[in-house]
């Protein structure tokens, strides 16, 4: 991984972010399209896309309470993570957080995970959560923050039906 350098998100950064949350995304609302079908799917979701564009390109504004970072390989931009801390309770929350598809599989993810839980405990949090899906398109996710020590699940299960 020495060829990874991970660092604070810089302005120039924002829509390589953007695109990488677009392309690491769709994958997971092709499989949820697919579980719930198309008729909820475009209630729940109708503009997946913009949505998570627009929580990415949010939490990467100077004002916004979340911190970015970003991963760099060869100097491009090929992951980002989102991260919060709270002061009262010392239990940060990991947000927003991908790798571009292309680079998947290659740790980068575990580095950018280790680095922000030493920024974390360098600013006193004591427990960090991050959340994710049940779902199969969400495997991948839930095998990478195993393997960084993430070991306390709590389900959480919805139900919908049809009126």
């Amino acid at each position: 991984m020495e060829d990874i350098v991970i660092r604070e998100l810089k302005q120039d950064d924002v829509e390589a972010a953007v695109e990488i949350a677009a392309a690491a995304w769709k994958p997971i609302f092709d499989v949820r399209r697919g579980i719930i079908g198309e008729e909820l799917f475009a209630a729940l979701h109708p503009d997946w896309r913009k949505r998570k564009v627009d929580q990415v390109r949010a939490a990467c504004r100077p004002d916004h309470s979340a911190r970015v970072l970003v991963a760099e390989k060869d100097g491009r931009v090929v992951g980002f993570i989102t991260f919060y801390t709270n002061d009262t309770s010392k239990v940060a929350e990991i947000g927003n957080n991908a790798v571009h598809p292309d680079y998947q599989g290659h740790g980068i993810g575990a580095a950018m995970y280790e680095d922000v839980f030493d920024r974390m405990r360098e600013v006193g949090m004591r427990f960090v959560k991050v959340v994710t899906g049940g779902d199969p398109a969400h495997a991948p996710a839930r095998r990478a923050y195993e393997k960084v020590g993430f070991d306390v699940q709590v389900p959480v299960v919805n139900y919908y039906r049809r009126l």
